[in-house]
């Protein structure tokens, strides 16, 4: 019997055109989600007030077919599956009218009533983008913060990396089936996650490949499941400014580190920004304060701690040691080409570290 409710679970989620909120309504009319798969189509019409023609246009046998595969695939893997219903399914995602039905999760990592943050990005990042993501990562140590991604090569591939390293616990939402590891190359990383802790989450069937379509069905999911979405650095589209976007939509915090504005492929987090979509972070302290989170007492340098390019941090040491600085001065200490000094500074008034008084002076605000 526990097998046979398991299994009307898993074919929910595969029911043709019942996505989570239809399938409320009709589990509603009809008393139970036993009777979706039990009842004949005459009495599930007479019950549910749906057409008969309707009714079979949901497949519901060919969803107990994908559902007993699924099954057996999770229990063969120690792979849990997680009912939209069930007090162990994520509570931010309950309340996502277009949430999963259900999720099918490899590790054994607690959900319930615990703060998370997803961290994305592109997969074309920046040097300096693993210095930030570092930082960022470092900070939430010992803070009870779950923090979610995509396993992508780039953004997501560092946040996975740096919560490993720094044991905070990370989960990895894929864009297929649990059967397989996109990209290949991050096959030992996803075996690292699950070794540390952490877990893979798919709302796929085990044997679904990676397509166009499923990648922004993921996404959705990590928006939706995360109390605050950090974008660390985007192009104008792609799958982090639909994560954005979407985070929007559910009425999640979104934050944004702001980008080099000489880096026009690097432009989404500034219109992010400038379009008030995202709030500007430029330390984990700003996370921290804006989701109300307490940072523990050996985390309270994480309030001073500066995120800074390598180029960013030699301007800013040049800045607070004299006070106040003549930008000829910052040319020639710095060694670097006076156009992109003056990139870097704007990048650190932004950033609201450094103000100017005449044009060609700098002073430092912290």
């Amino acid at each position: 019997m526990e097998n046979q409710t398991e299994l009307y679970k898993i074919a929910a989620a595969y029911l043709h055109g019942f996505k989570k909120s239809k399938l409320k309504i009709l589990r509603k009319r009809i008393g139970s989600l036993n009777s979706i798969f039990e009842y004949s189509y005459s009495k599930l019409e007479d019950a549910s007030g749906l057409s008969l023609d309707m009714l079979k246009k949901i497949k519901r046998e060919k969803a107990l077919e994908q559902a007993q595969l699924n099954l057996e695939f999770n229990q063969l893997h120690d792979i849990r599956s997680l009912f939209y219903d069930e007090k162990e399914y994520p509570f931010q995602l309950k309340e996502c009218k277009d949430g999963p039905v259900q999720l099918n999760v490899l590790g054994k990592l607690n959900l319930q009533n615990k703060k998370i943050l997803s961290v994305v990005g592109t997969r074309k990042c920046s040097p300096a983008s693993t210095q930030i993501v570092e930082q960022l990562i470092s900070s939430l140590k010992g803070s009870g913060v779950i923090v979610i991604s995509g396993l992508a090569l780039g953004i997501d591939t560092l946040v996975h990396q740096y919560c490993i390293k720094h044991r905070v616990p990370t989960i990895a939402i894929l864009g297929h089936g649990l059967k397989m590891i996109y990209p290949k190359k991050n096959r030992p990383l996803a075996k690292e996650i699950i070794t540390s802790g952490g877990a893979l989450i798919s709302e796929f069937h085990f044997n679904q490949k990676p397509s166009k379509y499923t990648f922004p069905q993921r996404n959705r999911i990590i928006a939706g499941m995360a109390d605050a979405t950090i974008v660390v650095e985007s192009p104008l589209k792609g799958g982090s400014m639909i994560t954005a976007r979407l985070a929007n939509s559910y009425s999640r915090e979104v934050m944004a580190f702001p980008n080099s504005i000489t880096q026009n492929e690097l432009a989404g987090c500034n219109q992010l920004i400038k379009t008030n979509l995202a709030h500007i972070i430029t330390a984990p302290s700003d996370l921290f304060e804006l989701m109300n989170w307490k940072i523990n007492a050996h985390k309270e340098k994480a309030k001073s701690h500066l995120i800074l390019s390598k180029e960013e941090r030699r301007l800013m040491e040049t800045i607070q040691e004299h006070k106040e600085v003549h930008i000829d001065k910052l040319f020639d200490s710095s060694r670097l080409h006076p156009s992109l000094v003056q990139s870097l500074l704007m990048q650190l008034e932004l950033k609201n570290y450094i103000f100017n008084t005449s044009g060609l002076i700098y002073r430092t605000r912290i």
